[in-house]
């Protein structure tokens, strides 16, 4: 059964016109390319945010630098697979840092759900952005509720 988090992401992704399929599917390259983009977008905020440098063969890592191709290869076990270890890792980190993820998770997942005021539009990839007076997640405060502060 989804919980609650996943029902509001799925919203998420459905008013962005986002694929959200019933059932277990190869999705179109589109979404792969996509899918994989914010992956590694968020896990290099979040590396960069720990204050941690990334390099390969001695340049920094950074979103600008890479370019993404879908090809022919897709195993839905290994996705499924690498999507429970990242939220593991993700879910891990909230430990190691001392951070409840319940009311964090909320919080982001109710201030993506207001993307969708005026303003906000998809990207030509796919991405939903957000609009100009969209008010961030109030990070500080969840970590609060989490404490019962």
């Amino acid at each position: 059964m989804p919980t609650p988090h996943y029902e509001r992401i799925k919203e998420f992704m459905q008013k962005a016109g986002q694929d959200t399929p019933e059932g277990a599917v190869r999705p179109p390259d589109e979404t792969r390319v996509l899918r994989a983009k914010l992956i590694l977008e968020e896990a290099l905020e979040t590396v960069e945010a720990l204050g941690v440098r990334v390099a390969s063969k001695g340049a920094p890592l950074t979103e600008e630098g890479l370019s993404y191709e879908a090809d022919d290869a897709f195993d839905l076990e290994m996705v499924v697979d690498g999507c429970a270890d990242i939220s593991v890792v993700t879910i891990g980190t909230l430990i190691a840092i001392g951070v409840d993820d319940e009311p964090v998770l909320e919080e982001v997942d109710e201030a993506n759900l207001r993307k969708f005021a005026d303003g906000g539009y998809r990207r030509e990839d796919g991405k939903w952005m957000k609009p100009a007076a969209w008010q961030a997640p109030d990070i500080m405060a969840a970590i609060d509720r989490g404490y019962g502060r």
